[in-house]
C-alpha cells in the first residue's frame, strides 16, 4: 500500500497529551521527535476506535535508511532512484521472514521551520486521504519512525526534518481455513475411534 508523498499543512487538532508535538525539530532530540510523532498517530487511531501500533526495531531500520537516503540523494520518493521500493527495503530487513502474511505501508514527510513539529508533520499526513489510510489501517499493528534533520531539497538544512514510517502486519502459523479443516479432521477420527 503506498501513500501519496505530498505535504499539506494543516490546522491543529486538539490537545494531545503527547511530549513535545509543538516543538520544532531543532529542539528535539532524534529519538524525542520520533516517539512524539509514534505517539500522535496512535492517539489519532485511538480516536478512531483502532488499536496502536506497536515499535518494531525492522520497520525503523528500513524508515531510517530511506530517510538518510532521501536527504543524501535529493529526492522524495517510496521509490528510490536505483528502483528499490518501500516493500524491498522492509523486505530486506528480514520483517516478513517466516510469515505466513504479511501487510506493510509507508508515509513520508518533511518540512522547516513551522513545519518541522511533530503536531505538523502527523496533520498533514491527516490531511492527505493516502496517508490518513495508511495511518489509520487496522490491519496494521507495527511501525518504525526514522526522523532525520535535514531536508531533500538540503541536506544541510539544520531547521527541517525527513520523517519516513513504515508500518506493518505479519501473521504467523496456519491460516483459519486450515485450522478449520485440522479441526474437523481431528473430529472425524475422534468418532471414526470411537466407532472402532
Amino acid at each position: 500500500m503506498v501513500a501519496a508523498w505530498m505535504l499539506v499543512a494543516g490546522s491543529p487538532a486538539s490537545a494531545s497529551s503527547c511530549p513535545n508535538t509543538w516543538i520544532p525539530v531543532t529542539g528535539l532530540s532524534q529519538s524525542s521527535m520520533e516517539s512524539s510523532i509514534a505517539c500522535l498517530i496512535n492517539e489519532r487511531r485511538a480516536a478512531h476506535g483502532i488499536s496502536a501500533v506497536q515499535p518494531n526495531l525492522a520497520l525503523r531500520q528500513a524508515a531510517l535508511g530511506h530517510s538518510h537516503e532521501m536527504i543524501s540523494q535529493g529526492y522524495f520518493e517510496h521509490t528510490s532512484p536505483a528502483g528499490v521500493t518501500f516493500v524491498d527495503r522492509i523486505v530486506a530487513t528480514g520483517y516478513t521472514r517466516g510469515a505466513r502474511a504479511w501487510e506493510v505501508g509507508e508515509n513520508l514527510a518533511w518540512g522547516t521551520g513551522p513545519l518541522s513539529t511533530p503536531e505538523s508533520l502527523v496533520t498533514s499526513w491527516m490531511n492527505s486521504p493516502p496517508h490518513r489510510e495508511n495511518l489509520l489501517r487496522a490491519q496494521f499493528r507495527e511501525i518504525g519512525v526514522a526522523a532525520v534533520v535535514g531536508t531533500p531539497e538540503s541536506r544541510r538544512d539544520a531547521t527541517g526534518v525527513t520523517v519516513t514510517s513504515e508500518y506493518g502486519y505479519r501473521s504467523y502459523g496456519k491460516s483459519k481455513a486450515n485450522k478449520k479443516k485440522k479441526r474437523k479432521g481431528k473430529a472425524r477420527k475422534a468418532r471414526r475411534r470411537h466407532r472402532a
